[in-house]
């Protein structure tokens, strides 16, 4: 499955998108930043037909945040169909003893200039390390525990990039289940 990173930087006051990157795993990429309103249908347009091929849409806080953008923005979008990983959600299973509930931005060690804006090229990128450690962390998981995960990740709508996710890393797709739970004796 080819992947598509994408980031978006929105204006806290205004809510509108005024930067935006989209990074290929194979290393293509796109940026535009500035973005003014009359421009921003343009630069998403941009985004879409730069989103053609990508087998699945990758993001750090994705699904609560970059796809609300896009959607109100521009919800005719083709790559809001593509399944998505959220790589926020996926750090508390990879890395349990220290859940990443922030993107690691490395370019903003240092002395941090107050008022220093994101980068949304490097933040794609960044996601991707991300998404490569936490699937490494499921490499090495138990493998019970591996299989819970892809049935938990896959139970609700918006879970195909989960699904393929966790079936290329168990080599098997995951059964589907068609009878009822029973608790008790």
């Amino acid at each position: 499955m080819r992947l598509l990173s994408v980031d978006l930087e929105v204006g806290k006051r205004s809510g509108r998108i005024h930067a935006l990157a989209a990074v290929h795993e194979d290393g293509d990429v796109l940026t535009r930043s500035r973005i003014k309103a009359r421009e921003l249908s343009e630069a998403l347009a941009e985004l879409d037909g730069f989103a053609r091929g990508a087998g699945c849409l990758v993001g750090h806080n994705l699904t609560d945040f970059d796809i609300p953008h896009l959607r109100a923005a521009a919800p005719d979008l083709e790559l809001l169909r593509l399944p998505v990983l959220d790589t926020l959600r996926l750090s508390p299973l990879a890395f349990p003893a220290n859940p990443y509930h922030r993107l690691v931005k490395h370019y903003q060690d240092g002395a941090i200039v107050r008022g220093q804006v994101n980068d949304p090229r490097l933040d794609a990128d960044a996601t991707l390390e991300l998404l490569a450690d936490e699937r490494s962390a499921f490499v090495e998981a138990d493998r019970d525990l591996v299989l819970a995960w892809h049935w938990l990740a896959t139970i609700g709508a918006d879970s195909g990039g989960y699904d393929r996710l966790f079936a290329e890393i168990r080599g098997v797709d995951l059964p589907r289940f068609s009878g009822q739970f029973t608790f008790g004796a």
